[in-house]
């Protein structure tokens, strides 16, 4: 199993991140926040190669590049279909998408299918539930020839998260805040790197990797990172954009 991050920052683009995308064995896509469909770009990747885009939530940061990268995957002469997942009210979201940006139906020549997923249901190798964040939103696991890699999207601590990561090989938690912007975290539905160092305990996570880092946080980023390896009892990695990591 191979993870890329095509986008680790969150809430808007830094010179150094773009926001939420996560890239799983070169064909399923996690999100397609703000410069994400730009750093695709950067890499081997062909946008025909990704068969499902799961979006976790319909915030600004984590879909703003699904119709770009829509309009981008028509543009290469893309002819093999594509599924698109999101929660429930998704389908809407997509609807008022493409109606604001004049997409017509017509325009998407390939097979172009948009579902909505319950929380909870599970997607082939892909398992979902719901976490604790301001708007309905799904995390994700997946599993894949005995190994696994679960991602929290935006969330602050959350025991479903917790039961849905369970012994996974990679935990990709956001870590928003720091401990001093704790109330925030609460207020916004968010995680400190405390927060989700307690998410990779107490799931057990093997590997536990932050993202969702802020532009005015990233200068403080290491004391994010120093706060989750605390609660987590171990060594914690923060993720930078177009970085792999293969298990």
């Amino acid at each position: 199993m191979k993870l890329t991050f095509v986008g680790s920052g969150g809430t808007s683009i830094s010179p150094k991140r773009a926001c939420p995308s996560l890239l799983v064995n070169d064909s399923l896509i996690f999100d397609l926040g703000p410069g994400s469909v730009t750093n695709i770009r950067k890499t081997d990747i062909k946008l025909d190669q990704l068969s499902k885009v799961f979006i976790s939530h319909c915030h600004a940061d984590h879909i703003s590049d699904l119709m770009p990268f829509l309009w981008a995957t028509q543009i290469d002469g893309r002819t093999t279909p594509l599924e698109i997942y999101g929660p429930v009210g998704f389908k809407d979201i997509f609807q008022k998408l493409r109606e604001c940006t004049n997409t017509s139906e017509k325009f998407f020549t390939f097979s172009l299918c948009v579902k909505e997923l319950d929380f909870g249901e599970r997607l082939d190798n892909v398992s979902t539930c719901r976490t604790d964040h301001a708007i309905p939103t799904l995390a994700f696991r997946v599993d894949e020839d005995g190994k696994s890699l679960c991602y929290s999207a935006d969330t602050t601590y959350c025991p479903r998260v917790v039961e849905l990561a369970n012994q996974t090989d990679l935990l990709v938690h956001e870590a928003t805040f720091l401990e001093e912007q704790e109330s925030i975290a609460e207020l916004t539905r968010h995680s400190t790197g405390r927060m989700a160092g307690r998410c990779g305990r107490e799931s057990r996570a093997r590997r536990l990797v932050l993202f969702h880092i802020p532009p005015p946080n990233e200068h403080r980023e290491d004391e994010i990172r120093q706060a989750a390896e605390q609660e987590y009892g171990s060594e914690v990695q923060v993720a930078s954009d177009l970085v792999s990591i293969a298990m």
